[in-house]
């Protein structure tokens, strides 16, 4: 039997679903469309400087203020987000140990039995790659807010989608590192934005962004090595996925970059200014 073969994935809700989700066009056509809407829906650098500008001058820091139901429905969204992604984050890390503790370093890093696959990869993994089209959510508030949705945002979603879809698709090993990384970091940033939408505003954000490009700086180098593990990556398939996500993640860190540079930088100049 074909390795890359497609096996649905036990336990999992909605199994009825599960091959309609594994099909490649899923992913890559709700992609594509969120891709399209939001570059027509995307109001103009001006049209959202001038919301901002009008948010301000009546005493608005946060749009969602204006309507206490868009608020309550903002802090309900960043608030489940980030304890789905603590509850995807503990699961996995303790599979982890498990597997390091029963396994040799080389077998359990490369799940050579699939025990990994099987009592957390495979349904956690599938689970955090179904949030991925959920998480679209986050650039529909941006535009009720009458916010600028940033190529950064349009790609990151968009992106994340397909290459999710490969590792879960393709039962690559390194799909991992996505999960435990991400599900932590936006553990954190979810409950931070959870926290700014009712109008509270603890420090921090610019060290959510260094955490957010530490982790695609670590996790696509563990990602690499796979590539060089010998007896690892046994299919087309699981190397595919793994090209395909290293790909993604290296423009996307440049964006990353780029963002916390112009919004750091700037804000760093202007207090010199001040000083």
């Amino acid at each position: 039997m074909d390795i890359d073969q497609l096996k649905p994935i036990t336990n999992i809700p909605y199994p009825e679903y599960y091959e309609f989700f594994m099909d490649w066009k899923t992913p890559v056509v709700i992609a594509t469309l969120y891709a399209v809407t939001i570059h027509l829906l995307n109001p103009s650098r001006d049209t959202a400087k001038l919301s901002r500008v009008e948010a301000k001058n009546r005493g608005v820091n946060n749009a969602s203020s204006s309507s206490k139901l868009f608020t309550t429905f903002v802090f309900l969204h960043n608030l489940f987000l980030s304890i789905y992604s603590g509850v995807t984050f503990v699961n996995m890390v303790q599979a982890l140990h498990r597997l390091f503790n029963n396994y040799s370093v080389h077998d359990a890093y490369c799940d050579v039995d699939g025990t990994f696959w099987d009592e957390a990869l495979g349904y956690w993994g599938y689970l955090f790659y179904l949030s991925k089209f959920y998480e679209v959510v986050d650039t529909a508030i941006i535009l009720i807010k009458g916010r600028r949705s940033s190529l950064l945002q349009t790609y990151h979603h968009s992106g994340a989608m397909i290459t999710m879809w490969s590792g879960i698709r393709y039962k690559a090993q390194p799909i991992w590192i996505f999960v435990v990384f991400n599900s932590l970091i936006h553990s954190i940033m979810y409950m931070y934005y959870a926290f700014t939408s009712i109008g509270l505003h603890p420090p921090g954000k610019r060290y959510l962004t260094s955490m957010q490009i530490s982790q695609f700086l670590v996790g696509m180098s563990t990602a690499i090595s796979y590539l060089f593990v010998p007896d690892c990556l046994q299919t087309p398939g699981q190397r595919f996925a793994v090209g395909l996500n290293i790909a993604y993640l290296l423009p996307l860190t440049y964006l990353f970059v780029d963002f916390a540079r112009k919004t750091y930088g700037k804000r760093k100049a202007a207090a010199k200014k001040v000083d």
